[in-house]
């Protein structure tokens, strides 16, 4: 297994949030940036749209990387097709889980990075309504906790969580019966799953996304699962939650699809996954789903 993200490829040393989704040079599709938030570097990943004159939308995207997936080479594909379909600039976040950097930490990073980019974005003229907020697999996981720790001051107006794992304990297994019904037929990913969460994260500070009595500040979402995704369940029943408390959330159960299915060859749950994701992001805030 790999998680490669192109992180042997050089970065730059971050100027500004300007800089980076108006570029004043000849670019490549790709872009490498490291930003500094108190005294330390985190690196970032630039995919632009053919058309860049007028950026009024962008996605912050957080990749599962491949912690649970096998044979994943690099999510830079997976980010080309954002692009190429949204038509929109792609900020992707780099980040890595070893032995110093845990669930905790990598999650703490997290939410500094994408607070700052919400700012940064924010006093370029992009208006927040037009940032969207995107994660899949563990990265989904990291965008929902990003969503509850900043919960006392709201900055996430659109988020869409793709196969997300919400509860990484699985301590209330039995809460979500496709984990045992799925494993059978997709057993390497909670195999994957189990040797992610007993390598990276603290069970005496973890908190499932379960745990929390009320989601009421939390934003529009796109919550998009695959029916043959051990984790299918978690997602649903998130949504039922979010739904629950009055959330602006729309849960779209595609056939057929397993964990990761936007790295596979399966075109039909990739298609209808983008066309969703396009839906999503042409509504207005708070418009019926």
């Amino acid at each position: 297994m790999t998680d490669d993200f192109g992180t042997g490829d050089t970065y730059k040393l971050y100027r500004s949030v300007y800089e980076i989704i108006h570029p004043t040079i000849s670019k490549k599709n790709i872009s490498n940036y490291k930003i500094m938030i108190q005294e330390e570097l985190f690196p970032l990943r630039i995919f632009y749209p053919k058309k860049i004159s007028k950026i009024e939308k962008v996605i912050i995207y957080v990749p599962g990387k491949s912690y649970l997936v096998n044979g994943i080479t690099s999510y830079s594909d997976v980010c080309q097709e954002f692009v190429s379909i949204t038509g929109l600039l792609v900020i992707a976040i780099d980040y890595s889980f070893d032995k110093k950097q845990g669930y905790d930490t990598v999650l703490k990073k997290a939410f500094d990075t994408i607070q700052y980019l919400y700012q940064a974005l924010v006093r370029v003229g992009i208006d927040k309504k037009n940032i969207i907020l995107v994660g899949d697999s563990i990265g989904a996981s990291i965008v929902s906790q990003v969503t509850m720790l900043g919960q006392d001051n709201p900055f996430i107006e659109k988020e869409i969580l793709l196969y997300p794992v919400l509860d990484l304990s699985l301590q209330e297994r039995d809460k979500f019966p496709s984990i045992e019904q799925n494993s059978k037929l997709d057993l390497l990913t909670l195999n994957h799953f189990l040797k992610f969460r007993d390598s990276y994260v603290n069970k005496m500070t973890y908190r499932s996304m379960f745990d929390n009595n009320s989601y009421s500040f939390w934003p529009d979402t796109l919550l998009i699962t695959g029916d043959l995704d051990p984790f299918r369940d978690q997602g649903v029943l998130f949504s039922k939650e979010l739904k629950t408390n009055h959330v602006n959330i729309k849960n779209i159960n595609i056939k057929f699809a397993s964990h990761g299915f936007l790295n596979s060859k399966d075109q039909e749950s990739k298609d209808e996954c983008f066309s969703e994701i396009k839906k999503f992001i042409a509504k207005k805030k708070g418009s019926n789903n």
